[in-house]
């Protein structure tokens, strides 16, 4: 039965490529054209599909999403809800920090808005952001303009019939980029010296 032998050493040898095989397309996407080679229309979605506002001031937040958001005796808190006892809320519980464990300075001082409720979108395409700020802006009254939270320097049009003269409003939420992985480089202090240490000892027991 030496073929039952070969058989199981291929399968142990290959075993490892075969785990990592998959079934995706690489030279075309799924579901993105029917059987007659047309695109496939855009779907209709419903959800929480509009991103978090943030802002420097909740004045500039649309009306019905800021403080006005809330019931009387309450404001609204660095996590997007309406309490009267915002100062319990651990900074980190701030949206318009996209979860990053050291958001950019830019991003320090950015409030929330209160959280957009449930929309139903035709035609959704989720590689045109544009197409879901303009509907969002539209269904909320966001007046002005606002860049994406990142996009630092992106042009900002305030709303005329606010107070605040001058201020910063970003698109955030969904719309975060994905927060970096922090690892050692391996060229830290620690890591040198403790390399330097072992290389030491290696070259000592070459020597003896």
């Amino acid at each position: 039965m030496r073929w039952i032998a070969d058989l199981l050493l291929a399968v142990v040898i290959a075993g490892p490529w075969i785990q990592h095989a998959g079934a995706k397309p690489q030279f075309n996407s799924v579901n993105k054209y029917d059987i007659n080679g047309q695109p496939c229309p855009m779907r209709t979605r419903t959800g929480n599909l509009c991103p978090q506002m943030c802002v420097s001031d909740v004045q500039l937040c649309p009306e019905g999403y800021g403080d006005d958001s809330c019931p009387s005796g309450q404001s609204l808190c660095i996590d997007g809800t309406c309490s009267d006892a915002c100062g319990d809320i651990p900074a980190r519980n701030n949206p318009c920090g996209c979860k990053f464990q050291y958001p950019p300075g830019d991003a320090k001082g950015l409030v929330p808005c209160a959280t957009f409720p449930d929309v139903t979108i035709e035609h959704y395409n989720a590689d045109d952001l544009s197409q879901l700020t303009d509907f969002c802006s539209d269904k909320f009254n966001v007046s002005g303009s606002a860049p994406f939270w990142g996009d630092w320097s992106g042009d900002q049009e305030l709303p005329d019939d606010t107070e605040v003269s001058s201020g910063r409003r970003f698109w955030a939420g969904s719309q975060c980029p994905k927060a970096p992985k922090y690892g050692y480089t391996y060229k830290e202090p620690l890591w040198i010296g403790a390399f330097s240490c072992v290389g030491a000892e290696v070259l000592i027991l070459l020597i003896w």
